[in-house]
């Protein structure tokens, strides 16, 4: 299971600043952490329309977690660095 490859196959050809965007897996044992960074103007995009795509990316990601036996939780980080 590689969610790191997953969500930049989905989520690079959205983003108008594809440079900006980088993913950030932390945790240990059955924990997983897995961090979205995007430029701001790019955010609304992963986002989706009422939250639709995030949503769907995260059902995406605990499911192929439970498959492989992990806890994953999937964060869009919203603070200003990119």
């Amino acid at each position: 299971m590689n969610l790191e490859a997953f969500l930049r196959d989905v989520l690079t050809p959205l983003l108008d600043h594809p440079e900006a965007f980088r993913i950030e897996i932390e945790g240990e044992g059955r924990k997983r952490d897995v961090l979205v960074y995007a430029d701001a103007r790019d955010r609304g995009r992963i986002i989706g329309k009422h939250g639709r795509m995030i949503s769907a990316l995260r059902t995406l990601c605990k499911a192929a977690g439970e498959k492989a036996g992990l806890s994953v939780d999937l964060e869009l980080y919203d603070g200003d660095e990119a």
